[in-house]
């Protein structure tokens, strides 16, 4: 069956949107036509609420059979012309969906949301408005999967905007040969448009348990949640030759997918959230199951919404920033997860990030974008590896965490209770990825630690002091 998708505000509906559907059913065009009035949101002046527009439109087409009026975008607060396609093609599998649209829209067609996955997954219905020459703009869009047709009709030349304004000034039955004549009586007696209107409740107060009974979650979308857990520990690589000084290694916690999707990639832990549990409980409750570790400082980093991240569906992740000393862990990790060591080169709009563990190496890069409000995102410029977005998330939590650990206490959850100075400026070194200068560091954080009468006395080199961090002092 091949199905016309007419879109519109149909702000008021008029006889040319009338007469587009019925040439385009008589000429067996199309089997039926979808309208589809736009979400309540449109940026439209007096844009009156989708319930009075779908009824206008029930009206002028109640003898039309074939003719369907959709509430989908309205209902749904959407202004997504893919998605409310890619929702009618799942009502109507295995039929072909044609979007109708002015030649008039075609010029501003490649600034819509997703337009080449619009033109590669399904076909357009150009029609010719005068003054717009669709044939010279439909050579921009050719190349893609979807057809393209256009046709040239001799329309009414009659605009929504026009009505309103006439009827706003007190010219109602001037617009009178421009609307079917029960949209013309639906408008007068509610006295839409004009100056004296004013929207009304849809419905009458209810007490919530009465709205309760007639709601249905089932009328909406929904999407999943996941947790997604960025790990990151610092760990000794000691020197064979006691008189050089150790340094330390900055590494992330991975997990092997072992089921499809990614099968066989590596990925962050993560888990989608359970109907019973909080946010943060989520985080914990993948972290154990996959890792076999508990206990950890985690804080909220970030929410990952990109429409297409997880090719499951419609999946948000709230992404977490984990600090664990690995020297603290207890148990075994699970076969599946493993500790990579880290290290990076960051150019001026890009970063290279390096994974190791044993023999397994593997190098991954990144684009850094920053938009006119300064906020940092990233996009993938070389991933073979990683599953979803998490090569985003992985580069999201870095950057983070290279801006962060000099203002805020986090840094001290990669160590032991009591640490050297030295111990401590390991690991700010190992996660800015640069020599620090001792002086200058132990005066930085003078403020934050308090000495022990502790020593820890280490290869050939003599004792040195063990500090703690300041919140530690009364434990």
């Amino acid at each position: 069956m091949k199905i016309g998708v007419y879109g519109g505000s149909f702000n008021p509906c008029h006889l040319m949107h009338k007469q587009i559907v019925e040439v385009l059913l008589d000429r067996n065009i199309f089997d039926r036509i979808i309208i589809l009035p736009t979400g309540n949101f449109y940026k439209k002046s007096n844009l009156l609420k989708g319930e009075e527009r779908k009824r206008m439109l029930e009206l002028m087409f109640e003898n039309h059979p074939r003719v369907i009026i959709s509430d989908y975008e309205f209902k749904n607060n959407l202004i997504c012309t893919y998605r409310s396609l890619d929702y009618l093609q799942n009502l109507y599998k295995g039929d072909k969906l044609y979007f109708i649209l002015g030649s008039d829209n075609l010029l501003h067609f490649d600034t819509w949301k997703r337009y080449e996955y619009i033109l590669d997954t399904y076909n357009l219905l150009v029609i010719e408005r005068k003054n717009v020459d669709a044939k010279e703009l439909l050579k921009k869009y050719q190349g893609y999967q979807g057809d393209i047709e256009w046709m040239d009709l001799d329309l009414l030349d009659i605009q929504s905007s026009t009505i309103r304004e006439k009827i706003f000034t007190g010219n109602l039955e001037s617009v009178k040969n421009c609307l079917d004549e029960r949209v013309f009586s639906y408008i007068k007696t509610k006295g839409l448009y004009s100056k004296t209107y004013q929207e009304r409740p849809t419905e009458k107060f209810i007490s919530d348990e009465e709205f309760l009974n007639h709601y249905n979650m089932d009328d909406y979308e929904k999407m999943s949640v996941t947790t997604d857990i960025t790990l990151f520990s610092v760990s000794d690589i000691q020197q064979k030759n006691y008189r050089k000084k150790n340094t330390k290694s900055f590494s992330i916690l991975l997990v092997k997918r072992e089921t499809a999707p990614f099968m066989n990639k590596w990925c962050i832990p993560g888990g989608f959230l359970s109907l019973d549990e909080k946010l943060l409980d989520c985080a914990k409750r993948v972290l154990f199951t996959e890792a076999n570790i508990d206990h950890v400082y985690l804080n909220q980093l970030h929410t990952f919404s990109d429409i297409d991240r997880d090719i499951r569906g419609r999946v948000l992740s709230v992404a977490y920033l984990g600090l664990i000393d690995k020297a603290q862990i207890e148990g075994d990790l699970k076969s599946k997860a493993a500790f990579f060591d880290l290290s990076f080169q960051e150019k001026e709009d890009s970063l290279i990030i390096q994974f190791q563990n044993g023999d397994t190496i593997f190098t991954c890069s990144v684009k850094k974008k920053v938009d006119a409000y300064g906020i940092v995102s990233y996009e993938e410029l070389e991933n073979e590896i990683f599953a979803f977005d998490h090569l985003k998330v992985i580069a999201t939590s870095l950057d983070y965490l290279k801006n962060h650990i000099e203002k805020q206490d986090m840094i001290y959850h990669l160590l032991p209770p009591s640490f050297t100075l030295k111990e401590l400026q390991l690991v700010y070194e190992a996660i800015l990825g640069k020599k620090l200068i001792d002086s200058v560091f132990r005066r930085s954080i003078q403020s934050q630690v308090i000495p022990t009468e502790e020593f820890k006395k280490d290869g050939g080199h003599r004792p040195s002091r063990l500090y703690k961090y300041k919140w530690l002092r009364e434990e």
